[in-house]
């Protein structure tokens, strides 16, 4: 071994690279030769083979332990802890605060609604006689609206040994702190609990904020349906239409593509909630032959409808007195449907589902109400010396009419029905002029009020204030 080893050590680098190369290699060789001689070679390729037999040996086991240990920990972790609580009581309370904001239906009073979410019979009875200072819960009216905040208690207590559910002890304690009614759109009346469980009721005036919007389009499918698809409020059309229902029969005279255009007033609150429609200012309706354009204007603090040179749109007689029906048949000869044969039909017909309001077409007395041959069902209406109406076939009367009650243009007499002789729900409308039956779509009714003088100027600024709104608002149909 020295001998193969050993060199000379020189002082300086080789000059000949490749021969210390060839060198090395002999060297190597010389090595293996004395392990083989020496019968070293196969004892060190065991030694090495062993050390590395033993080091993954140590790696594998380590690690199967690591794992082991790992299993049995989630065991631990993922086996369920039995306990037993047949010996424990719970007893726990549970708090929940709610707000109930409700719209008067009908059939619905505010001790109704107050039981309805558990509260106490002593503190309805306690709320009640406080609003009762100020106005009468039952003058409450649909629409109106009412607000509730209250506090739900609800406490569980479980006794040992109690493991049958009817048995656990339950109970549910609802304390109202704040009731707020608004039986009008400015007013509401607010009730607080105070700490001794006493209420106390206040008054409130609600600020509102009026706004004025202006609607201008075209009748494609009606003008009813139109304008709520447009935005305006039923309620607000249905105004319009009633304006109008001394001029037009919306039956016959409106026709696709005709226009309308309304100013109506809004009112918001301070949240910018709307509250109330207002008034219809100005309304218009375009025919094929002709415009009709109606002014708001007020006489003596009372709101009344012109047209624009001054003649109060209301006039004696409605040429509708029903609303959403349709003319089944008109005046003249026809085929009766029952008896078969022709006959002078001295009315107009009003296909409307049963229960429809009829309305009375004039200011009168009421000269018949009760049953009337093939007119089933059947009112009479004197308004003047000439002129008087009829209704036939109602379901019932108005109890609140009687022969020789007097009634105002507008009132609710009857309700449309299909009693007589008659083959479906409808009214059946007659104008009586002398004691004779005419042609209703040819009256011509007489106007009330006509302004004049300082009246008439006042009206004109009126007109022009409109007019300005008009030409200042955006429309807010989008054509």
């Amino acid at each position: 071994m020295k001998k193969i080893f050993s060199s000379k050590k020189h002082s300086h680098k080789s000059a000949n690279p490749a021969k210390d190369q060839v060198n090395q290699q002999g060297r190597f060789k010389d090595f293996v030769d004395f392990l083989i001689e020496h019968h070293l070679f196969k004892p060190i390729s065991l030694s090495i083979i062993l050390c590395f037999a033993v080091f993954k040996i140590y790696d594998y086991s380590s690690f199967y332990i690591a794992e082991y240990q790992e299993k049995k920990i989630r065991k631990v972790a993922s086996t369920p802890i039995k306990i037993n609580i047949s010996e424990v009581q719970i007893d726990f309370d549970i708090d929940e605060d709610q707000i109930v904001e409700r719209r008067i239906k009908q059939g619905d009073t505010l001790l109704k609604i107050l039981s309805e979410i558990g509260t106490s019979e002593q503190d309805i009875f306690a709320i009640l006689n406080s609003i009762k200072k100020f106005t009468s819960p039952k003058n409450l009216g649909v629409g109106d609206m009412i607000t509730i905040t209250y506090r739900s208690k609800i406490h569980l207590n479980k006794a040992p040994n109690d493991t049958a559910k009817q048995n656990d002890n339950v109970n549910r304690k609802v304390m109202v702190s704040n009731v707020t009614v608004s039986p009008s759109p400015n007013t509401q009346f607010s009730v607080h609990r105070n700490q001794d469980g006493t209420y106390v009721t206040k008054e409130e005036n609600v600020k509102l904020t009026r706004y004025i919007s202006r609607y201008s389009g075209s009748i494609k499918k009606g003008l009813f349906v139109d304008g709520v698809n447009s935005g305006i409020s039923p309620t607000s059309m249905m105004n319009m239409i009633n304006l109008y229902g001394y001029d037009i029969d919306f039956q016959r005279d409106l026709h696709k593509g005709d226009k309308f255009e309304m100013l109506v007033e809004s009112f918001y609150n301070e949240s910018g909630k709307k509250i109330r429609d207002g008034n219809v200012l100005y309304s218009s309706i375009t025919l094929s032959n002709r415009s009709i354009d109606i002014y708001m204007h007020k006489i003596d603090e009372k709101i009344e409808y012109f047209d624009s040179k001054g003649n109060s749109v209301k006039k004696s007689l409605l040429r509708t007195p029903i609303n959403g029906a349709r003319v089944s048949s008109g005046f003249g000869m026809r085929r009766h449907p029952i008896l078969g044969y022709s006959k002078m039909h001295k009315g107009s017909d009003f296909a409307a589902p049963t229960g429809t309001p009829i309305m009375a077409a004039g200011s009168g007395v009421v000269a018949y109400m009760g049953i009337k041959g093939g007119y089933g069902n059947y009112v009479q209406i004197k308004h003047n010396q000439d002129y008087a109406t009829a209704y036939g076939h109602a379901s019932r009367f108005n109890k609140k009419f009687r022969v020789g009650a007097k009634v105002k243009q507008g009132d609710i007499v009857a309700y449309v029905g299909s009693t007589g002789r008659s083959t479906g729900p409808h009214l059946h409308f007659e104008v009586i002029y002398k004691g004779e039956q005419v042609n209703p779509a040819k009256v011509k009714a007489t106007s009330g009020i006509k302004l004049a003088g300082k009246d008439l100027a006042k009206f004109e600024l009126s007109r022009a204030e409109i007019d300005k709104y008009r030409r200042n608002i955006p429309n807010l149909i989008r054509k």
